[in-house]
């Protein structure tokens, strides 16, 4: 251990001089020092290189599971998200021991997390990135990041229910009801831990007026009292709740009810 100190050491002060590079005789602690102090002077695709060459030169070595991380964390700081996933990915696979497991198992979704586009688009990465969190919480319980792990859960989940609450405004505006219907619906059933629930009834509620199913609308209107109770929108469905005629016991239907 006294050895492997002074040889650290020794790479230490010869790496902060400028102009070093690898040597054929360097132990995999130097040339995983070397590749590091790239790293931390932001050199990262230089740093890329030089972990990956620790990686399958040194496979066996005490820093072999660091130099996987740091490649892995190369990439994430170049933003190229989806090579980081995959590094991370085969030191939780390859390297199940290392106590930089959990660590990699939070950046692999982090990395799906940051690839997670807008709304409007395909949200398979966003649907990883929530998979992979829920995997690290359940594997690390009482990891320090398990709260900004379900912070992101949250917002992604939210974004989630934006897709499908403007797929439901979308056929709502095209006269498509049934099929608006049946997305707000999607939003309450999937999704009624998130901001958007509340909108979503609202939706039900304004789409079945503008149908003409007042019976609908008025039961939409109670569930919207009980379940929202200090929602923003209670004025506004208080509003909408005098548009039902009080005389109305049957289910009047007007437009394409499509």
């Amino acid at each position: 251990m006294l050895k492997k100190g002074i040889l650290l050491l020794i790479a230490a002060l010869l790496f902060g001089c400028a102009g070093v590079r690898p040597q054929p005789d360097w132990t995999a602690e130097q040339y995983f020092h070397y590749a590091k102090k790239l790293f931390e002077d932001e050199n990262y695709y230089e740093a890329s290189n030089e972990f990956t060459v620790v990686t399958l030169r040194y496979p066996g070595s005490s820093v072999a599971d660091s130099a996987q991380f740091y490649l892995a964390e190369s990439h994430y700081m170049m933003k190229e998200y989806l090579i980081a996933a995959a590094e991370y990915e085969k030191l939780i696979t390859n390297m199940n021991k290392s106590k930089l497991v959990p660590l990699a198992q939070f950046k692999m979704a982090d990395s799906y997390y940051q690839l997670s586009p807008r709304p409007e688009l395909d949200q398979e990465y966003t649907l990883k990135a929530i998979r992979e969190f829920q995997l690290f919480i359940e594997d690390n319980p009482t990891h320090p990041l398990k709260e900004e792990a379900l912070k992101k859960i949250a917002e992604l989940r939210a974004k989630l229910a934006l897709k499908e609450f403007k797929n439901a405004d979308i056929y709502r505006k095209m006269h498509e009801y049934k099929a608006a219907i049946i997305y707000y619906d999607q939003v309450l059933e999937d999704y009624y831990d998130t901001e958007w629930a509340d909108d979503a009834m609202l939706g039900k509620i304004e789409t079945y007026l503008e149908m003409g199913d007042f019976q609908s609308a008025k039961k939409e209107i109670e569930k919207f009292r009980d379940q929202f109770p200090g929602s923003p929108l209670m004025k506004k469905v208080e509003k909408l709740s005098q548009k039902i005629p009080e005389e109305k016991n049957e289910q009047v239907f007007s437009g394409s009810g499509n």
